[in-house]
């Protein structure tokens, strides 16, 4: 939407109707409908506050972007705290966190029902009245679809709420909530613009709503409402986008969420059908910033940086998901800590070491606004991709069909861009370097002010691999080599050289270290090599000889590779083993996107999946990280929905506690 046209909203959102206790009274502090929607700016002000009521911290500004990611088989939080959390499962009906996004869920449609009521109060072109029209009804719904998903059974409000008499709401039954969904959305679909009209997937188009209604009757064709006959519907809609021709997959799989960061949006691809909207670094007048990604990627202190808690860890279950050579692993699973002073090294970690490792899909360093706010980015948060639309279209069409070749042609194009081929072209494995051993001779004698070290991987058949190694600041030893290009076509293994060798004719400044043989040396005087290299294992080279001077300073690093082959298509499989394949591919694709809670709940495998993370944790978890098994240990049925919040049940006599709650 136009940032402006928010900015200006956030200072009249006491305008628009809306209140704290929004089933109950009438607020005191906002423009009446009878001074209010008379031009078309005026709806589209008020269209802009619908909006933003998915931009607070109860909502995608941070709670549904990462509260609804920590707490599944895919990441938990990391933080060493008895305080009550959802995602721990360990709350109250009084916690405020989901009383919270209760009302501003509600609040969000309380602003879309009075927008819709007034819609046609100003003369205006009616093609654009439409538009907001549709964009209202289709917000409205989709904030009734997470009430749903999240609570069950729900109030359904279908006019603005501004009267004290309408206080006691009792709650509908969810399949009452999913039809008035399902009515909502295919009641804005002909009225909203597509995408290229909008230009960017910040408004809601005609193929990000075909796409949240292949989501919606996924959610419906699992539990709870078991409706298996909805499969068909959500594959129909599913290809009624993949038939537009309208979006497709970015072939870089990490440049989708380095735009996000950046504040780019990839018009040639278009893979990103809707994402909310989060600008600036909330220091200027715009404060229009999110607190999601603050929570999310690698804890570093250095607000220069980027300022990151780290609270999302990834599980070693999702880890191992990913086979050799598939490049998701180390963009969504950062393979790096922050160390040093605030944080500003980039320490390799070995493969061993999981659960240190955080989410790393979205990175500060891409931000382009500065100075960075150490609670505030610009991030924007991708609510629906194409890939989901593929992986849905192939999830309903195996429930329906068994395996096809359209719903492997949907995965496998996947599958080929993780693998850094073309989506488009078959390709049925690949061999890659998939690891580099350190070996545990040598390694002495670095600089602790040289962080990284070039890494040369030569011969073994293939091509394009590539590698850093990172240095202790603290020990001066190379402490981990990452793989940042795995490559391909590798038969043999490839040779691994660490640092910088020795050149002749070469000029060198100081401070510059090179190896010869296995002996690693610091350029001390600066000059020019000659044709002879150092050789001596203590003190300093002859400049006379050498050239430069060349000290010796201990042992080279040295490594070995291994290689690996992978599959990319697959192919010849039976219903279930690419149901759970789909399962799998879409917690290797879409991890950290908030999506995976409710994939398990609608499978019917929540509880037994948060059961075998804990045993998983219990048995390979560092005990400085054991804490957070306390979060599956705590898991029950009931956590499937959060309880009705109290201030609800106070207000709303009406309304009764979820049945597992009370």
């Amino acid at each position: 939407m136009n940032r402006t046209m928010i900015a200006v909203l956030i200072l009249l959102l006491a305008g628009v109707p809306s209140c704290k206790k929004f089933l109950d009274t009438k607020p005191t502090d906002f423009f009446v409908p009878e001074e209010y929607y008379n031009t078309e700016q005026q709806l589209n002000e008020a269209l802009a506050g619908v909006y933003s009521s998915l931009t607070t911290v109860a909502t995608y500004g941070l709670f549904m972007s990462f509260y609804e990611v920590t707490g599944t088989d895919e990441g938990f939080y990391k933080l060493n705290t008895a305080v009550p959390h959802p995602a721990n499962y360990n709350i109250l009906e009084s916690e405020p966190k989901i009383n919270n996004t209760w009302n501003n869920l509600y609040d969000g449609i309380n602003r879309a029902n009075n927008l819709l009521a007034n819609i046609n109060k100003p003369e205006m072109d009616e093609g654009r009245r439409n538009v907001i029209r549709g964009e209202a009804l289709f917000l409205r719904a989709f904030m009734y679809f997470h009430l749903v998903s999240l609570w069950g059974d729900v109030p359904l409000l279908l006019e603005p709420t501004v009267d004290s008499r309408k206080v006691n709401n009792p709650a509908s039954p969810s399949r009452d909530i999913y039809e008035q969904v399902i009515k909502d959305m295919k009641e804005a679909l002909p009225l909203v613009n597509d995408y290229t009209t909008n230009g960017t997937p910040v408004h809601i188009s005609k193929t990000a709503i075909q796409a949240m209604l292949a989501r919606v009757y996924l959610k419906m064709a699992g539990e709870p409402l078991k409706d298996i006959a909805k499969y068909a519907e959500a594959r129909a809609w599913a290809d009624s986008v993949i038939q537009t021709h309208v979006h497709n997959l970015n072939p870089d799989y990490q440049q989708v969420f380095i735009n996000e960061s950046a504040d780019i949006f990839d018009n040639a691809h278009k893979e990103v059908l809707w994402e909310i909207d989060f600008y600036g670094n909330n220091m200027g007048t715009e404060r229009l910033g999110g607190r999601w990604s603050i929570y999310m990627g690698v804890r570093n202190t250095d607000k220069d940086v980027g300022y990151s808690y780290g609270y999302c860890g990834a599980t070693a279950y999702l880890y191992r998901l990913f086979q050799p050579g598939d490049r998701r692993r180390d963009w969504a699973i950062a393979p790096y800590s922050l160390v040093g002073n605030k944080g500003t090294v980039r320490a390799i970690m070995p493969p061993t070491d999981i659960y240190t490792r955080t989410e790393g899909k979205w990175r500060r360093e891409y931000e382009t606004v500065l100075p960075l706010n150490t609670e505030y980015s610009p991030t924007n948060f991708p609510v629906i991709r194409y890939a989901d639309v593929l992986l849905m279209f192939a999830e309903a069409d195996n429930e329906l069909n068994g395996p096809t070749a359209e719903a492997y042609n949907a995965v496998n194009a996947l599958r080929r861009r993780a693998y850094g081929l073309s989506p488009n072209a078959p390709a049925a494995s690949v061999s890659v370097v998939s690891r580099i051993d350190l070996a545990a001779a040598g390694n002495t004698g670095y600089l602790k002010t040289v962080t990284v070290l070039p890494v040369t991987l030569s011969g073994g058949g293939g091509t394009g691999a590539k590698a850093i190694a990172s240095v202790s600041p603290n020990t001066g030893k190379v402490t981990g080599v990452g793989i940042t290009d795995p490559g391909t076509g590798y038969t043999g293994i490839p040779s691994v050289t660490i640092g910088e060798p020795w050149q002749a004719n070469t000029a060198y400044q100081a401070g510059v270290q090179v190896f010869n043989g296995n002996n690693l040396y610091t350029v001390t005087t600066p000059g020019s090599s000659t044709t002879t290299p150092p050789t001596q294992k203590s003190g300093d080279s002859d400049p006379a000889i050498t050239g430069a001077v060349f000290r010796y300073a201990g042992l080279k690093a040295t490594g070995t590779a291994s290689i690996a082959t992978g599959t990319v298509d697959v192919a010849g499989l039976d219903q279930d083993s690419f149901r759970d394949l789909i399962r799998d591919e879409r917690a290797r694709e879409l991890c950290f996107e908030g999506l995976r809670k409710a994939d398990l709940i609608r499978w019917g495998i929540f509880i037994p999946r948060m059961k075998e993370i804990e045993a998983d944790m219990t048995a390979t978890m560092p005990g400085s990280l054991k804490y957070a098994v306390k979060a599956y240990t705590n898991v029950a049925e009931k956590h499937k929905w959060f309880p009705i919040p109290l201030n609800e049940l106070t207000l709303n006599r009406a309304m009764e506690q979820n049945a597992l709650w009370k």
